[in-house]
C-alpha cells in the first residue's frame, strides 16, 4: 500500500517530538549578524526550528508551510514561549509575494515538488530578495538513493551542484555539499545527499 502522508505529518501534532532538530548552523551564524530589522521569510518552515530561532531573536519573521500540524506546532510553540512571529498555511507553488525581504529561507523542501514549480519558487525568492539581501536554500541531490518511505513524495530531486547555476548571477557566499545519516522520531533513519547554498543579491 502506497503511503498516503509522510512521516512529519503525524510527528508534527506531538509537541514533545523534534522532527528536524535544533536551527541550522548557518542560521545561527546569520542571526548573529543581521541587522535587527532585517525582515525574514522562512518558506516551507515546518514546525519552525530555524523560524522560532530567529523571532526569538527580535527579527520580523514571517513563516509558511504547506503542513497544517506543522503550522499549528509552530504557532503553539510561538504563543507558549511568548515569541512573535507571523505564520500561516501556504502553498509555495501559488504563494504570492507581498513585500520584499532582507532574508530568505528554503531549507529542505524543494525537492518535494516539480523541477519546473522549483524553478519558479527560486526565481520568485530571488526577485522578492532586497538588494544585499540573502539565500539561503538547502536540497537533497541524486548522489545518494531517496529513502523507500520517501520516494513517493520527492518529486523534483536536484542533480549535484546544480542549485549553484540559480545564483550564478549571485555572490555566492559559501557552498557545500555533503551526506547525512538523520535521525527523526519513532526510530526513523534516513541517509540523504545534501547541497547547501548561501548567496548574496548584488
Amino acid at each position: 500500500m502506497t503511503q498516503q502522508k509522510p512521516f512529519w505529518e503525524e510527528t508534527y501534532k506531538d509537541l514533545k517530538s523534534n522532527n528536524f532538530g535544533k536551527p541550522s548552523k548557518e542560521i545561527i551564524d546569520l542571526g548573529n549578524w543581521l541587522p535587527k530589522n532585517s525582515l525574514i521569510l522562512d518558506t516551507g518552515c515546518g514546525e519552525g526550528r530555524n523560524a522560532l530561532y530567529l523571532a526569538s531573536l527580535g527579527f520580523k519573521v514571517d513563516a509558511f508551510d504547506i503542513s497544517k500540524p506543522g503550522i499549528k506546532k509552530l504557532i503553539t510553540i510561538a504563543k507558549n514561549q511568548n515569541i512573535k512571529i507571523n505564520a500561516w498555511v501556504d502553498d509555495i507553488r501559488t504563494f504570492q509575494y507581498k513585500k520584499k525581504y532582507d532574508f530568505i529561507i528554503s531549507h529542505g523542501f524543494l525537492h518535494l515538488i516539480k523541477p519546473n514549480e522549483w524553478k519558479k519558487v527560486i526565481k520568485q525568492m530571488k526577485n522578492n530578495t532586497k538588494k544585499g539581501g540573502v539565500n539561503v536554500v538547502v536540497v537533497f541531490t541524486d548522489k545518494t538513493p531517496i529513502p523507500p518511505d520517501l520516494t513517493p513524495f520527492v518529486k523534483g530531486i536536484f542533480k549535484e551542484d546544480e542549485i549553484k547555476e540559480y545564483y550564478k548571477d549571485w555572490k555566492i557566499k559559501n557552498f557545500k555539499s555533503y551526506i547525512i545519516n538523520d535521525e527523526h522520531p519513532n526510530d526513523l533513519k534516513h541517509t540523504h545527499a545534501i547541497n547547501k547554498i548561501i548567496a548574496w543579491k548584488k
